[in-house]
Parts: C-alpha cells; sequence; structure tokens
C-alpha cells in the first residue's frame, strides 16, 4: 500500500520571524556598503594631498595625512565659489517658488469644487514624469525668444516647472489630511479665508510643505540639465555644471574633483540630517508611504 508522502515541517512563527530579519539586516547591510564606500572614497581623496594618495603606485584608502590642499586648488584656481554662489541663489529662488505654488495649488484642489478638479490633480503629476531634456528645447525657444538666456530668473522658473507638478501633488495629498473642522471653527470666529490659511492650515500643514520644500531643493541643486542649456557664460554656470568642467583642465585632478563633490554633497546632507524627521512624516502623510 503506497504512503502519501510527507511534507516538509513548517518553520514556526518564531523562526519566520527571525529569518525576515535576518534578511532585512542583510539587505540593510547591502545597501549601506554600496552607499558608504563612494562616500568613503571621495572624502578621502578630497583631504589628501594627490601625492599621498596616489603614492607607490596604488591608491592609498587609509588617509596618513589630512590636508585642505585640494580645497584650496578649488578656491585659488577656479571659479568654484561663482559656481557655488551660482547654486545657492537659484536654489533658493526655485524652492520658495515651488513650494509656494505647492502650497496654493495644492489648497486649491483640496478646498474648492470645481469641474476637473481630480483630473487636473493627476495630469499635474503627470506632467511629472516628462524628462527634464524633453522641457529643455521648449524651454530654451521660449526664453531665448524674450531676451532671457543667462538669467537666474530663466533658470529659476525652469527648475520650477519640473519641481513644481510633484510638490504641488504632495501639497493636495497633505491638505486632504487637515480636518476642515479646523478652518471652520476659525470662520465662527471671525477669521477670513487668508488668516485661516496663514494661522491655522500652514501651521498643521508644516510638515507637509517642508518635504516639499526639501524635493524642490533637491532638484535644483542636482540640476545639471536646465543649468546646461540655459546658462551659456561661465559665470553663471552652478556648481554641478562647473564641476563637470574641471575634468577637462589640466592642473585639476582627482583630488580636487572630489573636493569639488564633497562640497556639492556637504547642503543636501545637512538638510536631510536636521529635517529628515519632516521629511518622512510629510511623505507618509501626504500618502506616499
Amino acid at each position: 500500500m503506497a504512503t502519501a508522502p510527507r511534507r516538509a515541517p513548517r518553520l514556526s512563527y518564531r523562526a519566520q520571524k527571525r529569518l525576515k530579519r535576518a534578511a532585512l539586516y542583510l539587505t540593510a547591510l547591502v545597501v549601506s556598503v554600496f552607499v558608504t564606500v563612494p562616500v568613503y572614497l571621495m572624502v578621502v581623496i578630497a583631504i589628501q594631498s594627490p601625492a599621498a594618495t596616489f603614492s607607490g603606485g596604488r591608491v592609498n584608502l587609509v588617509p596618513a595625512e589630512v590636508t585642505l590642499r585640494n580645497f584650496r586648488v578649488l578656491l585659488e584656481t577656479t571659479s568654484t565659489v561663482r559656481y557655488f554662489a551660482n547654486s545657492l541663489v537659484v536654489t533658493a529662488s526655485s524652492t520658495v517658488l515651488s513650494t509656494a505654488i505647492a502650497v496654493a495649488a495644492g489648497y486649491g484642489l483640496t478646498r474648492f469644487e470645481f469641474r476637473g478638479k481630480r483630473l487636473a490633480a493627476r495630469a499635474v503629476l503627470f506632467s511629472y514624469m516628462f524628462s527634464p531634456i524633453v522641457l529643455a528645447i521648449p524651454l530654451y525657444v521660449i526664453f531665448f525668444a524674450l531676451g532671457l538666456l543667462n538669467s537666474y530668473f530663466a533658470l529659476t522658473l525652469a527648475l520650477t516647472a519640473i519641481s513644481a507638478p510633484f510638490t504641488i501633488w504632495l501639497m493636495w495629498q497633505y491638505f486632504q489630511t487637515v480636518p476642515i473642522a479646523l478652518e471652520e471653527s476659525a470662520w465662527v470666529r471671525g477669521a477670513g479665508r487668508w488668516r485661516t490659511l496663514r494661522d491655522v492650515v500652514l501651521p498643521v500643514a508644516r510638515p507637509g510643505y517642508i518635504s516639499a520644500a526639501i524635493f524642490a531643493f533637491a532638484v535644483a541643486w542636482n540640476d545639471f540639465t536646465m543649468a546646461r542649456v540655459v546658462m551659456s557664460r561661465d559665470e553663471m554656470y552652478t556648481i554641478t555644471v562647473g564641476a563637470s568642467l574641471f575634468l577637462d583642465r589640466v592642473t585639476i585632478g582627482w583630488g580636487e574633483t572630489m573636493a569639488v563633490s564633497l562640497l556639492i554633497a556637504v547642503p543636501p546632507f545637512l538638510i536631510a540630517l536636521f529635517l529628515q524627521q519632516y521629511l518622512l512624516q510629510g511623505f507618509s502623510v501626504g500618502g506616499l508611504e
């Protein structure tokens, strides 16, 4: 008489939980290695002199000395300060403009009823799916016709056009989590729409618009395409475009290149470090978890 095949013993709940935890830790370890190793190499090469980095015919990954020589070369022989200032001006302008548009549009989509509202909101997000290079040529033609090339204003508008669709979507989602009862209570006490938005809605929605501002900052600060298209004069380049030009200079080596890369990475790192609580809360409550 044939016997039924024996089933493999099932793992207990505790064993499954341990296995999932081990898989999670292993995944986190792999991701950490892939993220940490390039950053470590960038820092090590940036803080060593080229002679110390490449001594002995190999790359020394353990710094024997710490020097600011690479940063001094950048400041004394290149336009790094000018490029950095250009990036700060354009990024700050684009971040403020994109966040203001997102707050106004997101609040309007949430609190006002009109035909095609949901379609308009989805169309805004759909427009974000286009690559910046698709918008680069039309924007170049428009700015050329208006005489706005090589100006902070043109680049600010171009960067805002890239980040605004997503920030509008984010604020539309976030304002839906703000109870209308809070505004009705303020209206009963005689507050107008603008004062209610300023004193009641915006304080509650702070994580949302801070998340939108961080996203707009990241888009503007890391942009290369729009800055390369809109700006054609060397003194108007942003730090990302200027850093790419260093690779063509004989006097600039890997040490200086890693130094400018470190300078580019510092502002996003500081923002993520000090505002990560708002960032996580804004994206999770905004329906993007």
